[in-house]
């Protein structure tokens, strides 16, 4: 009875926090839940007329099982390495990329990967970028997609190539290291810079100085699927970020920084940026400063690779 009672108090205080922290928050947030779905909701995009799903699993894990007609596109095809590691590619490398999967300016297209969201979130945002909205993201990739009770196949399907024109980039998306000097210049308060990566590596490497560190690991729950709205606004009010703070987040080659700009966008988060050369950039320019923990010794370069 006592561990019982224990159990409803902890519940009970749960629910005030919850219900005291959204009393609280006065954001104004623009629409959300429109970008990630439930594993369970995929079979209703599997066949459809003008859909195409983005299989973004690695040569061997798609070929050992995939869902039904989707295509299979690695993340290194929307990808180049200069001047660092795992910048977004160019407009027409990208439209290349796309169109030869099928997909045109119109086609509604979903993207999972094997579970951990980094290439389907990194995908997403360079659709974003270069102007396609019709976008959906599985939270929980492939082990949520099999949870769902969704056959895997190891079939390949036919694809009939398609055009897709990139007549926009929009920069409001993307940061350069300029932006972030600025910042680190002249700081401005309402100007959030968001460090993704691990606090490990902050001990290690550092950051860049005035930089929130909130790992991304931080957007899922145990199961690997992405957190909801709710939690997602109320966990980033706790950490002093709100919708109408410009957020420019950023990681070590922007792979983790791109999952959370996709929950924070699809919980209503419009103003923010990902800063493309990410700390990878940052770090390799003797010229930039480095806030590093106290007493630490900080080189300019790490070995991660995401």
């Amino acid at each position: 009875m006592k561990n019982i009672s224990r159990v409803l108090l902890l519940a009970l205080s749960a629910v005030l926090l919850l219900g005291t922290l959204t009393a609280c928050d006065p954001s104004d947030y623009a629409a959300s839940d429109q970008i990630i779905i439930d594993a369970k909701d995929l079979s209703g995009y599997v066949g459809k007329e003008d859909v195409v799903i983005i299989d973004m699993q690695d040569e061997e894990g798609y070929a050992a099982g995939h869902v039904p007609g989707a295509v299979n596109i690695q993340v290194s095809s929307v990808l180049v390495n200069l001047p660092v590691d795992n910048m977004l590619a160019s407009p027409a490398k990208v439209a290349n990329v796309l169109g030869a999967a099928g997909i045109s300016n119109s086609t509604q297209v979903v993207i999972y990967d094997e579970g951990r969201s980094l290439n389907a979130s990194r995908m997403w945002w360079t659709m974003l970028v270069y102007g396609h909205d019709n976008v959906k993201v599985v939270s929980g990739g492939v082990p949520a997609i099999q949870a769902a009770g969704v056959e895997l196949t190891a079939e390949r399907p036919s694809i009939t190539p398609a055009t897709f024109e990139v007549t926009d980039r929009r920069e409001e998306y993307v940061a350069d290291m300029r932006t972030v000097q600025n910042q680190v210049d002249d700081p401005q308060e309402n100007v959030i810079l968001l460090d993704v990566r691990s606090f490990e590596e902050y001990e290690t490497e550092g950051k860049i100085p005035g930089s929130i560190l909130y790992p991304h690991t931080k957007n899922f729950y145990s199961d690997g699927t992405l957190i909801d709205t709710q939690a997602t606004r109320i966990n980033y009010i706790e950490q002093g970020v709100r919708a109408e703070n410009e957020i420019i987040t950023y990681c070590r080659t922007s792979m983790r920084s791109a999952v959370t700009f996709l929950r924070l966008y699809d919980a209503g988060y419009r103003n923010i940026k990902m800063y493309d050369g990410a700390w990878l950039e940052w770090s390799s320019n003797p010229n930039n400063p480095i806030d590093i923990p106290e007493g630490g010794s900080v080189p300019h370069s790490s070995q991660d690779n995401s």
